[in-house]
């Protein structure tokens, strides 16, 4: 089998994945903003985190994962000006800004749900974990962290202090070539298309703040050895990912528009302040757009929410599938008639499951002819998580299997929805727990009326009953036996070998 291969955007190449311990994978992925619900083009990025997750533990790999949630310090211009994000939304609101956050973790927290993505648990108490460990992590939980971290990278010279803040020297950083090692742009070409505030007392308009001072209407505040204030957006990630994960990430994802500067300072100040290499792979999904072509975000003004699907009828997973249909590096347009597409074909699969289930097929191992489709998946999961083609290979499988006549591939079926993560078993579950309550019930009338036949000596009228009974009860995995005293009883079925 092809060992895993992923897109890595330090070196522009897919590259075959190596973790730094064998065996065992620290993952790091940058989690939401709280300050309005995440739009689907949001949540794109979170089904490939967890598809991504989800692949490396179908190679084998025990994946250590964190997510942060950012819950101050993120400004509305995704640098150093303007309003934090959080806090605009608690004024408009008339909130805290911690009930603002903890409004949208919460919904957050269900779409994720919805949606099937395993999110790592709530971040444990205690400030220094063991790790690597995963977790769940707010920013506002973690500050001592950003704190530990700014001070070692003052301490390396590549930090300085101003009455406004502490500052990231970034072209000392960068040195006379001043190229960035993800976006691989100079500094003039990478801020080129943003507005940036050259506060009288940083060094240069292209240094980033670390520690934000003398701020005194921002409403979350923390003392420091540089004064009372709040983090930078970026100083986040380097601390929460080295806290939890160590020093040197297998993974870190994100966003296409993380690079060129969010990603880049992430880099620079982690190892500045450390003296080695901060992440061994980047991996970054594209965009969801419209159907006009226009990337879905905040900024646009209305955009797309996983409620909208649930209000107009549509199962949340349909909208994970459409995410799989698609190339996580690719761009991928969003419409409701897409959606609606791809919930046809999840009931397909599901219409499947229960088919494969009464047909009795699941006695028996799965037909061999499943091992072929069960490789291809496998070789197209780790050619840079093609998930487009493994879809297809799985919809090829159900096909050939009612080509066949040979509906015994439901075990396989469910081991690719491990990582597919459409849920396929869960509902199969439901259904036939349902199922069974009701047809449970129906023998349990049709038994009654066999004994009262047998009691009137109707034996005619009892035969045909229990033929109607076994055949009902064949479906249910139970067989009706009489007993002494002219009694029968249902009992389950021997599994055939």
């Amino acid at each position: 089998m092809k060992p895993f291969q992923i897109y890595n955007s330090l070196h522009r190449a897919v590259e075959e994945f190596v973790p730094l311990k064998p065996g065992i994978v620290t993952f790091y992925s940058c989690g939401p903003t709280v300050y309005l619900p995440q739009h689907l083009g949001n949540m794109r990025a979170y089904v490939f985190v967890d598809t991504l997750r989800r692949a490396l533990r179908f190679n084998g790999y025990d994946v250590r994962h964190v997510m942060n949630i950012t819950d101050v310090g993120h400004m509305t211009s995704d640098a150093d000006a303007g309003e934090d994000k959080i806090e605009k939304t608690a004024r408009a609101q008339g909130k805290s800004p911690r009930e603002v956050a903890d409004f949208y973790i919460a919904q957050f927290k269900r779409d994720c749900a919805a949606l099937n993505i395993e999110l790592p648990p709530d971040a444990p108490a205690g400030d220094h974990p063991k790790p690597p460990q995963s977790a769940l992590c707010r920013a506002t939980d973690n500050i001592d962290a950003m704190i530990a971290v700014i001070g070692r990278i003052v301490a390396n010279g590549y930090g300085y202090v101003t009455p406004s803040g502490v500052y990231f020297d970034v072209e000392k950083w960068r040195g006379p070539g001043g190229i960035g090692r993800l976006a691989r742009q100079s500094l003039s070409d990478q801020y080129a298309s943003q507005r940036l505030e050259h506060s009288p007392d940083k060094k240069s308009p292209h240094d980033f703040a670390l520690w934000v001072l003398n701020q005194p209407n921002h409403l979350m505040q923390w003392d420091s050895p540089w004064g009372r204030g709040y983090p930078g957006w970026h100083i986040e990630c380097s601390a929460m990912s080295m806290k939890y994960l160590g020093e040197t990430l297998d993974i870190h994802s994100g966003g296409l528009d993380h690079i060129p500067v969010h990603h880049e300072n992430e880099i620079a100040q982690s190892e500045s302040a450390t003296g080695h290499p901060f992440a061994r792979y980047f991996v970054h999904n594209a965009f969801l757009v419209g159907m006009e072509g226009a990337k879905i975000s905040k900024s646009a003004g209305r955009f797309p929410v996983l409620d909208d699907l649930i209000a107009a009828g549509i199962n949340p997973l349909a909208f994970r599938m459409l995410c799989l249909g698609a190339k996580y590096r690719s761009e991928l347009a969003f419409s409701i008639s897409a959606v609606e597409a791809m919930e046809l074909k999840l009931d397909y699969l599901d219409e499947f499951c229960r088919n494969a289930q009464r047909s009795g097929a699941t006695d028996f191992e799965d037909a061999a002819w499943t091992n072929a489709y069960l490789e291809s998946f496998h070789e197209e999961i780790n050619q840079d998580l093609n998930t487009p083609r493994a879809l297809a290979i799985v919809l090829d499988m159900v096909g050939e299997a009612y080509r066949r006549g040979d509906l015994s591939v439901l075990n396989t079926l469910l081991r690719f929805d491990e990582l597919l993560g459409l849920g396929l078993a869960e509902r199969l579950n439901e259904s036939l727990s349902e199922e069974r309550a009701s047809g449970l019930l129906q023998l349990e009338n049709l038994q009654q009326e066999r004994e009262r036949a047998r009691a009137s000596r109707d034996f005619k009228r009892a035969d045909e009953l229990r033929v109607q009974i076994n055949q009902q009860a064949d479906r249910l995995g139970y067989e009706l036996r009489d007993v002494p005293g002219g009694r029968s009883i249902l009992t389950p079925k021997r599994r055939r070998s």
